[in-house]
C-alpha cells in the first residue's frame, strides 16, 4: 500500500543482506554429513527414513524462502529498516562483530557453530534490545520458512497443509455473498453519500446494516480486499500475507510485542476464532462507574441480543476438539471454574481448525456473512482497496473523506456523516491524520498480552484439527483483587506459530522440536491489561504501536502461566515449558505431579525469570481502547454517543471506544458497541426531524 512518505524507503546494501542471511541461516540451515545423518538416526521411526533426510536438507537459503524474508524485511516502517540496517552494517564488519558478539570477524565469515553462539549470547543478553533482536530475527526466519507449502517439511513434521476438507461437499454447501465494489478511475471521482463507513469489521458492518435498513444511503470502504470462496487457498502463507496487517508480522515499535489484526473485507471477523463471549458484568460495572450508565441498562443488553440472534451464537453445538477437551477434564480434576465458548456459527457444528484463514466453508457468521449482506440488500456500496488519508471537516462538521485506490485513482466522497470504524489501530491514526487534537486520541491502547505455555503428550493433540477455542477456565480472571488478570484458553496452533515460540538452542534440535508439534498442547494466557500504550502517527503517516507490558500486568501473565503449568500437568503432559529464556522444560513425574519437589523449584525458576521483553515471546489479537468512550472530554476521545467531541456527525464505532480492555475475546462487544452507536445516531436523525 502507498503511504504518505515524501521519500522512499531504505534498502539494504549487498553487505547488509549478506549479514541477515548468514543470521536467518544459523536458524534453519541445510543438516549436512553426520549432523544430517544424526538427525535421521535420532527421529527415525524405522519408515520415515526419506522424510527426515529431505527436511533434514531444507534450509531457508535453498528453498527461496530468503527471497521472501527480503521482502518482508523491506516492507518494515523506514525506521526500522534504518535500525536493523545499522545492526547488520556494525556485523558486517570483524571488529563489530566482536563488540556485539565476542568473536572477531565479519558475521558471515563465521562458521555455522560461531554465529549460533552468538546469536545464543544474543538471547540471553542482559541487554533488552539485543534480546528483541535476536528473538525478532528467529521469528522472521521460522515463522518464512514453516509457513511456506514445503512438502519436504509438511511431509515429515506430518502437517497436512491446507485443510484436507477443503474441497469436500462441505464446502460447496454454502455460497458466499456476492459484492460489487466501486472502481475508482486514474482521473479520479468525487461521490456523495448519506453516511460513509471506513472499515468492514464488526464495527463497521452492523454499523453500515444497521443506517440502511433505516433509509440512509451508505459507502463502506475498506483498505483490504476480498477474497472470494474460491480464492482463499486456507494454506498459511496465503492466510497471512492477504488477510492480515503487514502478513501477520506488525509489532510495536520496539519489537517486543507481535500484534495479529484482520486487514480484510470482513476485518477481523473475517479471520477470527468464532469466539463469542459477552462482555463480563463486572466490566460493565466498571464502565458504568466511570460515567457510562447505558453499559447496565437493558437496551445495551437488547444491542447484545440483536447480535447474538443474528450471528447464531450459541454454545450447543460445540464439538470440543481434544485440546480443548483436555482443558475441561484438567479444570475438573483441579476444581478451577470453566466453560463452553459461544461460537458465531449459525447454530451450527464447526469444526474449521483453518478458519484463522478465512472460513472456506462460510459457516463463521462474519460480517461478510451477515451484515455486510444486509446492508448490501438495503442499497449499501462497497469500495475495496481504498484507504482513507482523512476525514473532511468544515465548520467543526464532518462533510466526508478523501483517499485513493490502490490500482486506481484518488476519492473525494461528500456525506451528512463519517463513521470511523477502521479499527483500534488505524481509527485513532485516521483522526489524528484529519486534524483532531483532543488529547485522548490514540491514548489507551489496550492489546490482551498474550502468552503461550506447552505441555508434550505422549498421544497425538493436533492442535489444529477441529473446533478452535470452545473452552476456557476464569481461575486467573482476578489476579489483582480488582478484576484484571487473565482467561485461559487454547489456540489453534499451525507450523508457522508453532516454530515462532520454540527456543533455538541449534538448528537440529529447532527441527527436531518441529517433529512434535502433532503432540503439542498449547495453552494461551490472554490478560486484561490495566495498563496501556499508545498510538502515534509515523513520518508516513501510517500508525506506530507503542506498548510495553507493565508491571502490573506482567502479575497476571505469571498467575496465569502458574495456572497453565497445572492444568497441563493435570490433563497428563509428559513435559511442560514456557516461551522464557533460561527456563528449560520440566519433565512430569506421573505419580506426583503437581506435588512433586522439583516442579515447585521449576515454578520459582519461572515466576523468578518473570515475562521480560524479548525474553518470553509475547503476542497480541485483540486492539481495543485508542479512542475511548467517556463522559469528558478531559478523560475520553468521544462522547457516550460515539460521536466526537470536537467535530459533530464524525462518530467512531468499533473496539477504540472500549474505556478499558473487556477482558474476553471482544468481538462480540464490538458488535454490540456499534450496534448501540447506531441507535444513537437514528435517534438523533429523529430528533432533528421534529
Amino acid at each position: 500500500m502507498a503511504t504518505f512518505a515524501a521519500t522512499p524507503k531504505p534498502t539494504l546494501s549487498e553487505e547488509q543482506i549478506k549479514v541477515l542471511f548468514a543470521i536467518i541461516d544459523t536458524f534453519i540451515p541445510e543438516l549436512e554429513g553426520e549432523e544430517l545423518e544424526s538427525f535421521v538416526r535420532e527421529n527415525s521411526n524405522g519408515t520415515n527414513d526419506d522424510a527426515l533426510r529431505a527436511f533434514g536438507r531444507a534450509g531457508v537459503m535453498n528453498t527461496k524462502v530468503s527471497e521472501i524474508i527480503l521482502a518482508k524485511l523491506h516492507s518494515l516502517p523506514a525506521e526500522k529498516i534504518e535500525d536493523l540496517g545499522k545492526v547488520f552494517k556494525v556485523l558486517s564488519t570483524k571488529i563489530g562483530t566482536l563488540a556485539l558478539g565476542g568473536t572477531y570477524g565479519e558475521f558471515y565469515s563465521l562458521s555455522r557453530e560461531q554465529r549460533a553462539e552468538i546469536v545464543l549470547s544474543w538471547s540471553n543478553s542482559m541487554i533488552t534490545k539485543l534480546r528483541i533482536f535476536a528473538r525478532a530475527m528467529l521469528a522472521l526466519a521460522s515463522m518464512s520458512f514453516y509457513t511456506q507449502p514445503l512438502d519436504v517439511v509438511y511431509k515429515a513434521i506430518e502437517y497436512p497443509g491446507p485443510d484436507p476438507e477443503m474441497h469436500s461437499e462441505r464446502f460447496s454447501a454454502k455460497t458466499f455473498p456476492s459484492y460489487d465494489f466501486i472502481k475508482v478511475p486514474a482521473e479520479g471521482v468525487e461521490l456523495t453519500f448519506d453516511v460513509v463507513i471506513v472499515g468492514s469489521g464488526a464495527g463497521g458492518g452492523v454499523m453500515a446494516a444497521e443506517l440502511s435498513a433505516a433509509g440512509k444511503r451508505v459507502l463502506v470502504i475498506e483498505k483490504g480486499h476480498h477474497y472470494g470462496q474460491h480464492e482463499l487457498t486456507l494454506n498459511q502463507c496465503d492466510g497471512l500475507t492477504n488477510l492480515y496487517e503487514s502478513s501477520g508480522s506488525l509489532t510495536t515499535t520496539d519489537g517486543a510485542l507481535t500484534v495479529l489484526a484482520g486487514a480484510t473485507w470482513g476485518g477481523g471477523t473475517t479471520v477470527n476464532w468464532c469466539a463469542s463471549l459477552q462482555l463480563p458484568y463486572f466490566v460493565r460495572e466498571e464502565w458504568a462507574k466511570q460515567g457510562l450508565p447505558y453499559f447496565n441498562t437493558p437496551a445495551y443488553q437488547k444491542s447484545i441480543d440483536a447480535v447474538i440472534a443474528r450471528l447464531g451464537i450459541s454454545d450447543q453445538y460445540l464439538k470440543h476438539n481434544t485440546p480443548n477437551r483436555l482443558l475441561l477434564e484438567a479444570c475438573h480434576k483441579l476444581g478451577y471454574p470453566y466453560k463452553n465458548i459461544p461460537q458465531n456459527t449459525a447454530h451450527q457444528e464447526h469444526s474449521c481448525g483453518w478458519c484463522g484463514f478465512g472460513c472456506r466453508f462460510g459457516e463463521k457468521q462474519g460480517t461478510m456473512m451477515t451484515f455486510l449482506q444486509d446492508a448490501k440488500d438495503h442499497g449499501a456500496q462497497f469500495m475495496q482497496d481504498s484507504f482513507v488519508e482523512k476525514v473532511l471537516v468544515q465548520k467543526g462538521r464532518a462533510v466526508g473523506v478523501v483517499g485513493y485506490q490502490n490500482g486506481g485513482g484518488r476519492f473525494a466522497i461528500k456525506a451528512n456523516k463519517v463513521v470511523v470504524s477502521a479499527g483500534s489501530i488505524h481509527t485513532p491514526a485516521l483522526l489524528q491524520r484529519s486534524g483532531l487534537k483532543n488529547k485522548n486520541i490514540g491514548k489507551n491502547l489496550h492489546l490482551h498480552p498474550v502468552t503461550y505455555v506447552f505441555g508434550k503428550f505422549d498421544e497425538k493433540i493436533d492442535c489444529y484439527q477441529g473446533s478452535i477455542m470452545t473452552a476456557l477456565t476464569t481461575v486467573a480472571e482476578n489476579t489483582d483483587g480488582n478484576g484484571y488478570g487473565s482467561k485461559i484458553e487454547v489456540p489453534s496452533h499451525h507450523p508457522g506459530l508453532n516454530a515462532a515460540f520454540i527456543k533455538f538452542k541449534d538448528a537440529k534440535e529447532h527441527k527436531r522440536q518441529m517433529l512434535e508439534i502433532n503432540h503439542l498442547m498449547p495453552l494461551i494466557v490472554l490478560t486484561r491489561d490495566r495498563d496501556g500504550g499508545s498510538i502515534t502517527l509515523g513520518p508516513d503517516g501510517l500508525p506506530r504501536i507503542n506498548y510495553v507490558v507493565s508491571k502490573h500486568d506482567t502479575l497476571s501473565l505469571e498467575d496465569g502461566v502458574e495456572r497453565c503449568l497445572r492444568i497441563l500437568i493435570a490433563a497428563g503432559a509428559k513435559t511442560i515449558y514456557t516461551t522464557q529464556r533460561g527456563v528449560e522444560e520440566f519433565h512430569v513425574n506421573k505419580e506426583l505431579g503437581a506435588e512433586d519437589p522439583a516442579f515447585k523449584t521449576f515454578l520459582d525458576n519461572v515466576k523468578k525469570t518473570s515475562i521480560k521483553p524479548g525474553s518470553a515471546l509475547i503476542g497480541s489479537a485483540h486492539q481495543m481502547g485508542s479512542c475511548r468512550m467517556g463522559s469528558n472530554p478531559k478523560t475520553s476521545a468521544v462522547k457516550p454517543t460515539g460521536e466526537t467531541w470536537e467535530v459533530k456527525d464524525l462518530y467512531v464505532a468499533d473496539a477504540s471506544t472500549f474505556p478499558t480492555a473487556s477482558g474476553v475475546n471482544p468481538m462480540l462487544t464490538t458488535y454490540s458497541m456499534s450496534h448501540s452507536i447506531a441507535q444513537f445516531i437514528k435517534r438523533a436523525d429523529n430528533a432533528a426531524k421534529l
